[in-house]
């Protein structure tokens, strides 16, 4: 007695053991998630007040700063004497110990006049370089710290503050500067605690470092610390999986104060409580959920991935697939059996589809081929006859054998595709007899790419298309009429064109035209030939019609450059 496959049910019941341990599992991990999102929140809250604390401090520190350069520059603007202002100055700087010095530019940046604390000045020293330094919202520039280069045996790090004045004394537009110790900065940022291994430092609007506690290390290259991704981000907090961030900019100078606390310190300990009530759920619910997967993957997933591979393999090669029946639970044995019966149906309208278009090509053809207009094969005859009563033997003889060539190449030996050239033949042939008809009424010549003469085309392709020049573009030209045929290459394509000069249509005609089935009283339709173009070569290729009134007429045949094995001498 054949075994029933387990069901869906059955193994529904399999895995109701692992769902549960499972449920325990994430009930404990969304209960310590939410605990350490509210740490990361009272983590984010903390960095944040510390860095508003230190941003406080450094901004009342700068609008102290930018009050005494203001000062500085109203007793140059006074009219005391140079004496007096060097006792004022030399006051100042001694009076502070973070100023080192003060001095006027010009706007190039040239020292004109210096005050220190009496330090001895190297000669030809000193400049002002703000170049790439923007100035802030009340016209102060500060620069990035820098190693003041002004005395002989006296480097202190300095951040310069700089105003553009205009002074009398020094003949117009100058800059008004203090160079300040950034360790009196550096003091604020290092008092700002956050955590055990957090730390603060200061950038710039750009994103470049104007201080760091470790910039000895970063500059030393042991130590790397990317702002640039920070010169995108707002003010606020920003927070990764490693990482708070939390960003205050000042409203002096365009700096920016950014915190830097590690959620690992901060959130560790309830991890670790976390993690060891969960050493127990773990290893039970691992080893349920391994039983359960391999259930999964022995009843369901193999069968189910194994079914959808039978289903791609048959979708890109539906013809020839053969199915090999897939084994599994009774519902999945059910898919496959109705695959199976489907992939048998498929297959068999397939083959009838197939029989039914080749059934169809091959009437098409026949009924283009009977679809020659008859007027034009009674006139052809006509005209032969009124030559021969004319004693025109010479040109009767070369209507009939153009004629006879005609049809020889419409048939073709049964051969749905020819060469481009015996179709460049047919097309001469068609020229020639209508020529003779038309008493010389139009030219015609023909623009070929000798290398694209064994390439295939569908026959009959060009006749309906010259029929449609001369009896439309010229049945009412008082003009002589003139056609050319071109054959060229488009890349992997081949343009088949036929131009005239006739009278023209409008678009609306055109559109016309490539529906309807037929170009003219018992004509062969242009459509039918773009459908048959279609057919044979696939959806990119076929007919374009372009046209205006009173310039003529243009129609594009696109073709693939396909080999030929059609016959040479139909």
């Amino acid at each position: 007695m054949k075994q029933q496959p387990l069901s869906l049910s059955s193994l529904m019941v399999l895995l109701v053991s692992g769902v549960a341990a499972i449920t325990v599992l994430i009930s404990t991990l969304v209960y310590t998630t939410l605990y350490a999102n509210a740490l990361r929140s009272n983590a984010a809250a903390s960095s944040e007040q510390s860095v508003a604390q230190a941003a406080g401090a450094i901004s009342d520190y700068t609008s102290d700063a930018s009050t005494l350069i203001r000062r500085i520059t109203g007793e140059l603007q006074s009219e005391a004497d140079d004496l007096t202002l060097a006792e004022t100055f030399s006051t100042m700087v001694q009076m502070r110990d973070d100023l080192t010095s003060i001095g006027v530019y010009t706007s190039s940046g040239r020292l004109l006049s210096c005050w220190t604390s009496g330090r001895t000045r190297k000669p030809q020293a000193g400049s002002l370089d703000l170049t790439g330094v923007e100035p802030d919202p009340s016209g102060l520039y500060y620069t990035p710290p820098h190693v003041q280069n002004l005395y002989a045996d006296y480097y202190p790090w300095v951040v310069t503050i700089a105003r553009p004045a205009a002074l009398d004394r020094y003949g117009g537009e100058v800059f008004v500067s203090m160079d300040l110790q950034f360790s009196s900065i550096a003091a604020y940022m290092d008092a700002v605690g956050i955590g055990q291994h957090g730390y603060s430092f200061i950038i710039d609007s750009d994103g470049r470092l104007v201080y760091h506690p470790q910039q000895q290390l970063i500059y030393s290259g042991l130590k790397t610390e990317d702002t640039a991704p920070l010169a995108a981000l707002g003010d606020g907090v920003h927070a990764d999986q490693d990482l708070i961030r939390v960003i205050k900019s000042l409203p002096q100078g365009g700096w920016r104060i950014v915190g830097v606390s590690y959620l690992d310190e901060l959130v560790r300990q309830p991890q670790q409580t976390a993690l060891q009530m969960l050493l127990f759920a773990v290893p039970i619910a691992l080893f349920i959920l391994l039983g359960v997967a391999l259930l999964i993957a022995r009843l369901v997933s193999r069968p189910i991935l194994r079914l959808v591979g039978e289903m791609r393999d048959f979708e890109t090669a539906a013809p020839d697939f053969v199915y090999t029946p897939v084994s599994g639970t009774r519902e999945i044995c059910v898919l496959s059996d109705s695959f199976e019966h489907m992939v048998g149906r498929i297959q068999k309208l397939v083959d009838e589809v197939k029989s039914e278009e080749e059934t169809l090509r091959k009437t098409e053809l026949k009924a283009l081929q009977a679809q020659i207009n008859p007027h034009f094969l009674y006139n052809t005859l006509d005209s032969i006859q009124w030559m021969c009563e004319l004693g025109r033997t010479q040109d009767a003889v070369k209507m009939v054998s153009a004629l006879a060539r005609l049809f020889r190449i419409s048939t073709s030996r049964g051969e749905d595709l020819i060469p481009i050239r015996k179709e460049l033949e047919h097309a001469e042939c068609y020229l020639i007899i209508q020529k003779f008809r038309y008493k010389d009424q139009f030219s015609y010549r023909f623009d070929v790419d000798e290398s694209l003469l064994d390439c295939l085309c569908s026959k009959i392709t060009l006749q309906p298309i010259l029929e449609n020049a001369i009896l439309h573009g010229f049945g009412e030209f008082v003009e002589d009429g003139e056609i050319t045929v071109s054959v060229r290459p488009d890349g992997t394509d081949i343009l088949m064109t036929v131009t005239d000069n006739g009278v023209g249509m409008e678009q609306s005609q055109c559109r016309a035209i490539l529906s309807h089935d037929r170009s003219g009283p018992g004509g062969i339709g242009i459509k039918n030939v773009s459908d048959r173009i279609r057919i044979y070569f696939g959806a990119p290729y076929g007919l374009s019609i372009q046209s205006e009134p009173d310039q003529g007429t243009r129609v594009i045949i696109r073709l693939p450059q396909s080999g030929g094995n059609a016959h040479e001498n139909p």
